[in-house]
């Protein structure tokens, strides 16, 4: 009888204090004439999209307020909703008021809480949209967030508890700050950004290499209500922790700091096989997913084959890298003559010009990253050096498949030269074993760009400046803000995440991991704004045409669907080019991004600091809306799959690179891979990595899978717009259809830019 009694006493005191309790509509229309008023029906829709795993209560710690068009000549009364609200799952609630017919069409809503006057314990409520009938027409407010209840003693000014203290949220399509010329409606977005600013602000580290500019708050509770996850207690979902693959960690660290806490050595493994005994050990025990279990196995068991290294510069798990050679660069100089037999008859330089060598290449991204291994003992339980080592690599397209045939190999902070190595025109015991230890030191570069530079940096660390600045400068009235809020949300989360947790646990098993802010810093001094525009990107490296790159045939569909449905948003919200050039909102969304995110960084790594029409607005929010979605799932969920089994893609090697002339030995090889515990801990935190959360809405949803889609977040609810979503997805079908009909005829099906795999949002 809790809940009874504390609704009880808190209607006691506000009848006492005269405030009334004219909550609902049957009450309101009894108090008076309704011949000249207009009934207004609201539906409240709250709730998280996902529900707890065990319980299902309803929100009751207070009131919600409502007032229509607040601040105009037209302002309706405090409109007081005293009710139960779905909180733990989604739903809505329905009300009816009888209002003066001269407060007119609703365009703004100011929404409150006041606590219950005895709560003491009271929890934030989601809010998802009100919608609001009147005379047969349906207005909607998209809010899509947190408010906390206060004090019916005071009115808040200021943020409390990571919420807003009143949300003001526009009517259907929002506006445009270029088009917004009612003072009542710029005031209310000017009040909005004037509490975000206050709970969003710009950090940065002090000391080390250069970093790119992040929300300056360290600690995943203290972050804004906004910008945390969405779901409607945090602790009720277990995942959050095996997002960053540190459960499972923890789990293996246990056992193994018991078996190893007084031997001195690391458990160097037998052999290649024991790798993948240990792999699916780990599966049986963790309860992997069987696909992904099987998928690691083939792709194991074809370990060695050079086409098979050669498809991964296609459709691995970092496939961006491949460049078409038009003259080789000053990294082959000293290259050996290569043999005429590798190329199938040719001459290098006649290979070169047919277009049939290319390149992937890693050292820039890896120069001057120090050698890892500081905090080894603590997993293997002894000291090891985990080496650094630069590499590159040249393919030749050898009828329709590409196959390495020179890699170069650079121990930079040994200072040694460059070394080169050739597949064996010979099979010669050693010859081949020379071939697969480079193989496996390009690997491990590979790697460590991939983890660090690729998905870090790329994915998560640069849509975080994105999202910043998003929300420190564009309006929730902000049609661009509607577009962008549900792809942005949860980024800044999961990477205050990352940065207390994950990005330390990356030096007890990566080579890299004990200069990981070098490596973010090289990462983003190589950004090129122009490299963020996909068909430019394999155009200008002459890989739009290459067979079997399906990574590049995926991603330029989907530039293509991405860049049609966002060009349509921008025409409905700008019908000019000087309209884009006159919104001060969006001016410094882009200044702020160019300035406080790529702080330190030459000419903002190219990125627009003002944008003046709307072709390239739209082809700026493209490259933003295909980094946080496309581009992510494309490095992030191939994970187990390619680094599941240690000796195809070293997270560490624990030998001095190869110099030339060395005798390669089986034995060394074992000796310079990862020791069991490593390999175990990689395992571990590869497979959390690359999984969805639970939360994920995806461009197809599945709702008998479970999965959202975009229309679940969407805050673009204006007709029209909601048209081009529509569009978006049939055109997001027609893709997702292509795929599977190829992928029936792939031995290794390429599936992680299906749309139904592709989450609209970073957050994993």
């Amino acid at each position: 009888y809790y809940n009874e009694y504390k609704s009880y006493l808190s209607k006691a005191w506000l009848f006492i204090v005269g405030v009334g309790t004219n909550m609902v509509a049957s009450k309101e229309s009894a108090l008076g004439d309704v011949e000249d008023k207009v009934c207004y029906t609201f539906y409240v829709h709250t709730g998280a999209y996902f529900p707890q795993l065990e319980t299902a209560r309803k929100w009751n710690d207070g009131t919600m307020l409502i007032t229509i068009n607040p601040g105009s000549n037209n302002e309706s009364r405090e409109l007081r909703l005293d009710t139960l609200f779905p909180d733990d799952v989604e739903g809505y609630v329905t009300m009816d008021f009888w209002l003066s017919e001269s407060v007119g069409t609703p365009r703004l809503l100011k929404i409150d809480l006041i606590s219950n006057l005895f709560e003491i314990f009271k929890d934030a409520l989601f809010i998802r949209e009100i919608a609001i009938e009147m005379k047969r027409k349906l207005y909607r407010f998209p809010v899509r967030n947190y408010i906390y209840p206060h004090s019916p003693l005071n009115n808040p000014t200021h943020a409390s508890m990571g919420c807003l203290p009143q949300l003001f949220v526009r009517q259907g399509n929002g506006c445009s700050r270029s088009k917004e010329t009612v003072p009542y409606l710029i005031q209310a977005r000017e009040r909005d950004l004037k509490y975000c600013k206050s709970m969003i602000k710009w950090g940065y580290y002090k000391n080390g290499p250069i970093y790119p500019g992040h929300i300056a708050i360290s600690d995943y509770e203290q972050l804004p209500r906004f910008v945390q996850f969405k779901e409607a207690k945090l602790q009720s979902f277990g995942f959050l922790n095996s997002q960053l693959g540190l459960v499972g960690a923890k789990w293996i660290l246990s056992g193994l700091l018991e078996r190893i806490t007084f031997r001195g050595r690391a458990d160097v493994m037998g052999s290649f096989e024991d790798y993948l005994k240990t792999f699916v050990e780990m599966a049986v025990k963790f309860g992997w997913h069987k696909k992904q279990v099987e998928d690691t196995i083939q792709i194991s068991r074809k370990f060695g084959d050079d086409f098979e290294f050669g498809r991964q510069y296609l459709c691995g798990f970092d496939s961006w890298h491949l460049r078409r050679v038009e003259e080789l660069g000053e990294i082959w100089e000293n290259m050996p003559d290569v043999p005429e037999e590798i190329l199938n008859g040719r001459s290098i330089q006649s290979a070169i010009n047919e277009g049939l060598i290319f390149e992937a290449n890693f050292h820039e991204q890896l120069k001057g990253v120090e050698d890892g291994g500081a905090k080894s003992r603590i997993v293997t339980g002894a000291k090891q050096t985990w080496y650094v080592c630069l590499g590159d690599c040249l393919l030749f397209l050898d009828e329709g498949k590409l196959r390495p045939v020179v890699i170069r190999l650079e121990y930079w902070n040994g200072r040694d030269p460059p070394t080169f190595w050739m597949p064996p025109t010979e099979e010669t015991n050693s010859e081949y074993l020379a071939w697969m230890y480079a193989k496996m030191y390009l690997k491990c570069a590979e790697t460590q760009v991939m983890v660090v530079c690729s998905h870090y940096s790329r994915a998560h660390a640069l849509n975080e400046i994105f999202a910043v600045s998003l929300f420190r400068n564009l309006s929730s009235a902000h049609p661009i803000h509607r577009l962008l809020k549900p792809h942005l949300n949860g980024v800044i989360a999961i990477n205050v995440q990352a940065r207390s947790l994950l990005l330390d646990a990356l030096a007890l098993i990566f080579s890299s991991g004990d200069d990981t802010r070098q490596l973010i810093t090289n990462a983003f001094s190589q950004m090129k704004y122009q490299d963020f525009i996909i068909p430019d990107w394999f155009k200008n490296r002459g890989t739009s045409s290459v067979p079997g790159y399906y990574l590049c045939e995926d991603a330029l569909e989907l530039w293509d669907c991405l860049s049609q449905y966002v060009t349509e948003v921008v025409e409905l919200t700008y019908d000019n080019d000087n309209e884009v050039k006159s919104d001060t909102e969006l001016r410094d969304f882009c200044r702020e991004i160019t300035e406080c995110g790529f702080k330190g960084f030459k000419d903002a790594c190219g990125f627009p600091s003002k944008i003046s029409n709307r072709s390239k607005l739209a082809e700026y929010l493209t490259v933003i809306i295909f980094n946080v979605s496309v581009y992510h799932a494309s490095v992030n969920f191939q994970t187990i799959k390619y680094l599941g089994f240690s000796p195809a893609a070293p997270s560490v090697m624990t030998m001095r690179p190869p110099r030339e002339g060395d005798v390669i030995t089986l034995e060394r090889i074992l000796n310079s891979l990862p020791s069991k515990e490593v390999a175990e801990f990689t395992m571990g935190l590869s497979y959390n990595l690359g999984q969805f959360s639970p939360i994920e809405n995806f461009y197809l949803g599945d709702r008998s899978s479970g999965k959202g889609d975009l229309m679940n977040e969407t805050m673009l609810v204006g007709k029209k717009q909601l048209k081009s979503i529509k569009k978006l997805g049939r055109e997001m079908h027609e893709v997702k259809s292509r795929i599977r009909s190829r992928n029936k005829t792939l031995e290794i099906p390429y599936d992680v830019l299906s749309p139904d795999e592709i989450p609209t949002k970073t957050q994993t």
